[in-house]
């Protein structure tokens, strides 16, 4: 039972890598003159249908968590946490350089 659960887990998941990509809407970026953009994740299929070919047992059970949940658990803590950064900086330049930024309005009628 716990075998079939990981298989099942792992075909579901596996061959699966995100990574930060730049955003092909920047509204604002040319307009306000900002110097980063505006990120998104994207993912990607990987090709890895023989990579656990020939393993039984437990080490094809290894590999195949490895493949299915590793892999995809790890590229989207680490691409998600650049997309997060790059992101808040984004906005906070916006902010900080746009006139038609919410900030820039608000400090404009004090």
């Amino acid at each position: 039972m716990y075998r079939t659960f990981l298989f099942l887990l792992s075909l579901t998941l596996t061959a699966c890598a995100f990574y930060p990509k730049v955003s092909e809407r920047q509204e604002y970026a040319q307009q306000c003159e900002l110097l980063t953009r505006q990120l998104e994740l994207e993912s990607h299929q990987l090709n890895m249908s023989n990579s656990c070919a020939g393993l039984d047992g437990e080490a094809g059970l290894v590999c195949l968590a490895a493949l299915g949940v590793v892999i995809p658990a790890g590229t989207i803590l680490v691409s998600g946490s650049i997309t997060l950064a790059g992101n808040t900086l984004h906005w906070l330049e916006y902010q900080g350089r746009c006139p038609s930024s919410f900030l820039r309005k608000e400090l404009s009628t004090l």
